[in-house]
């Protein structure tokens, strides 16, 4: 089955208490990844190979392993202040995120299961299909702005990622009246 975009606000602001509370000295980095992934919409492998060093006045610098492109994504306030306080302490070469892609599978799993979603549509993907599905609402649903925040070639790619269903097309079919 594959992942889902979290389209509720409020299940996000539960999953990040959830990963705050998992863990009294990790909690803060939990949650600081969530914010991260959710906030530059990058996939696990890039967030987790990247170093302090790419990171420059609020500015993620990488080159994406799937596409070998370039990207400088823009940190909102809130997730580079977070950042930059627990960025204070490491060197430039340290990894952010010393982090397993597996164990990242494990630790939004259980977020998951803590704020009753169905862990068999969580994966690490999920938090980058989140992004897009935000980003695509707050750009006033632009696939195409949605299509370069994520670095697709194809829009068809963005459609899939965004899982736009049934109930979301009826909600806007009965709001117009053609008489």
């Amino acid at each position: 089955m594959p992942c889902e975009p979290i389209k509720d606000e409020k299940v996000i602001k539960d999953m990040f208490e959830a990963l705050a509370m998992k863990s009294p000295t990790h909690g803060f980095l939990y949650t600081l990844y969530f914010e991260f992934a959710l906030s530059t919409g990058l996939r696990v492998s890039d967030i987790l190979s990247l170093r302090k060093k790419d990171i420059q006045n609020g500015v993620v610098k990488v080159k994406t392993k799937k596409t070998g492109l370039y990207r400088h994504i823009a940190l909102n306030d809130s997730c580079r202040k977070k950042l930059e306080m627990y960025l204070e302490t490491k060197k430039d070469d340290d990894l952010i995120f010393p982090f397993k892609r597996q164990w990242v599978h494990k630790l939004l799993k259980w977020a998951a299961d803590q704020v009753g979603l169905d862990k068999s549509k969580i994966s690490t993907h999920t938090t980058r299909k989140t992004a897009a599905w935000f980003f695509y609402l707050d750009s006033g649903k632009d696939i195409v702005k949605t299509q370069k925040f994520l670095g697709h070639r194809d829009p068809k790619e963005t459609m899939a990622y965004l899982m736009i269903n049934d109930d979301e097309v009826n909600e806007t079919l009965v709001h117009r009246s053609w008489r």
